[in-house]
């Protein structure tokens, strides 16, 4: 498929705004982030398939629990009401009960007491059953709704380290540092209304000195000093060259750490 540069144009339009195709190199910005247009690029493309997933996903689901409720339902009738599993083969929900409730029309000439211990076995044969595929549902559930969270927490971490001034060093390698680092440390979760991460410790939000909630940006700012992969003096250095994951010529050099502090660029990399 070929595009012309009108129609690339309006394609990047849809996914990443303020990013335009120019006919000549010598227009283009030599700083082009192409990692920070492949994330707007990536988030929107989430955004379009992910209600198509999770309706596929209910309709999947939800048609498994019904099948299972039926086999279940079966298995009560056959145990409870000693009804021939053959003679429910074929038959839909609707039709297995009406079936135990002829049993139960037959059995009239039982006790109240005995006619009301086999409807209390009964119902709760049927809440037991219920009860489990409702849980095995809903944990089906859960684990997909986390493999989303852990996706924005991953798209989060890429995004603040992109915006902190450092020396260079791969994006990708770095952001997944420090979520592996926050997820040592804290339980993260991702507030779809802030756009932020929240860290939480036996269930409580966690708080710095000052009992303030935790905020991610100033958690990855700490790491990334200890890190060494901040550029601390940018006195000399033009804003556009300390942009995130930008490694310039002209950058200052940075002293040698003493030993002390080149300890604990290694532990911030590697501890606890």
């Amino acid at each position: 498929m070929k595009l012309s540069i009108e129609q690339a144009n309006k394609l990047l339009s849809q996914v990443s705004a303020g990013v335009i195709v120019v006919a000549d190199d010598t227009l283009a910005d030599k700083e082009a982030d192409l990692n920070l247009v492949l994330a707007d690029i990536t988030e929107a493309a989430a955004k379009e398939t992910q209600p198509l997933l999770e309706a596929e996903l209910k309709d999947k689901y939800e048609a498994s629990f019904v099948g299972r409720y039926l086999g279940a339902l079966r298995s009560a009738a056959q145990r409870v009401f000693n009804i021939p599993r053959k003679d429910m083969d074929e038959m839909n929900l609707e039709q297995v009960l009406a079936k135990c409730k002829s049993v139960v029309d037959s059995r009239y000439t039982q006790s109240d007491t005995e006619r009301q211990t086999i409807w209390e076995r009964t119902v709760q044969d049927y809440e037991d059953q219920i009860e489990e595929m409702k849980t095995n549902y809903e944990q089906q559930l859960n684990e997909e709704r986390a493999k989303y969270t852990e996706r924005d927490i991953a798209a989060r971490c890429i995004s603040i380290v992109e915006k902190m001034p450092r020396k260079g060093g791969d994006l990708q390698e770095q952001a997944d540092l420090l979520r592996y680092k926050m997820q040592k440390v804290y339980e993260v979760r991702y507030n779809e209304d802030t756009k932020q991460l929240e860290f939480y410790k036996d269930g409580q939000q966690a708080v710095n000195e000052k009992d303030e909630p935790v905020n991610d940006e100033d958690f990855a700012r700490s790491w990334a000093e200890r890190t060494g992969i901040l550029v601390k003096d940018t006195r000399h250095i033009s804003p556009a060259d300390v942009l995130a994951g930008q490694e310039q010529a002209n950058t200052v050099p940075l002293p040698n750490p003493n030993a002390e502090n080149g300890m604990n660029a290694i532990e911030a990399w590697t501890d606890s």
